[in-house]
């Protein structure tokens, strides 16, 4: 018996109006949200900047969350620091 459905099928992108390179792994430790989200929009999240005030309990876990999914973690802009 099923007790709960969730669908987010909304969030995902028309993949009828993308090539396939789009959804192609780079070789990073972010493959699994180009896979699904594509990398146009990993690039958006890298290049993104987020201001949290409060890093109580639920505060540290949005940061850990954003650390995760690269937020601010540009490597091209990184690499021009160097």
């Amino acid at each position: 018996q099923q007790l709960f459905y969730f669908d987010a099928m909304e969030c995902l992108p028309d993949h009828s109006k993308m090539n396939s390179a789009e959804f192609a792994p780079i070789n990073s430790r972010y493959d699994d949200y180009i896979k699904v989200f594509g990398a146009e929009l990993q690039r958006r999240v890298w290049q993104s900047r987020m201001f949290l005030v409060g890093a109580g309990a639920i505060g540290c876990e949005m940061l850990k969350n954003w650390a995760m999914m690269g937020v601010a973690c540009d490597p091209q802009k990184q690499q021009q620091q160097q």
